[in-house]
């Protein structure tokens, strides 16, 4: 998981440069106050769904904290940080972060539970197991 504070255009090129690498490791995404545009660095359609469902950018704002705001670019969705002041940003919005990157664990480790039981385990691949570690 990655928390960043206005995320500069550099490093949407360098996420751009790496992109399965950074999709294989990183699960989550919160910004605050960013100033990326995926407009300006040729971020492919891949990057763009990945932020989609894995970003979410907490933004100045006179609404309250959490409350959804209109998309500018098709990447990642908007939220207000609860607060008209893009130093506070991250500090208003700390807690809702944290809750964010929860509810995407929680999520993973559902779905990591899930493909885990529908694995079959037959007698005799439990045997063979057992005996390779003889």
């Amino acid at each position: 998981m990655v928390k960043t504070h206005r995320w500069k255009p550099y490093q949407l090129d360098d996420m751009n440069q790496r992109e399965m690498q950074v999709k294989n490791r990183v699960c989550a995404v919160a910004l605050t106050d960013s100033a990326h545009n995926i407009w300006l660095q040729e971020t492919s359609k891949g990057t763009q769904d990945w932020m989609q469902q894995h970003c979410c950018n907490w933004v100045s704002s006179s609404e309250p904290l959490d409350t959804p705001l209109d998309p500018m670019l098709p990447d990642c969705p908007r939220v207000s940080a609860g607060t008209e002041r893009h130093e506070l940003t991250s500090w208003m919005s700390f807690t809702s972060i944290f809750r964010f990157f929860g509810d995407v664990l929680e999520a993973k480790e559902d779905e990591e539970a899930e493909e885990t039981s529908n694995i079959v385990t037959t007698r005799s691949s439990s045997l063979k197991n057992k005996h390779q570690d003889l």
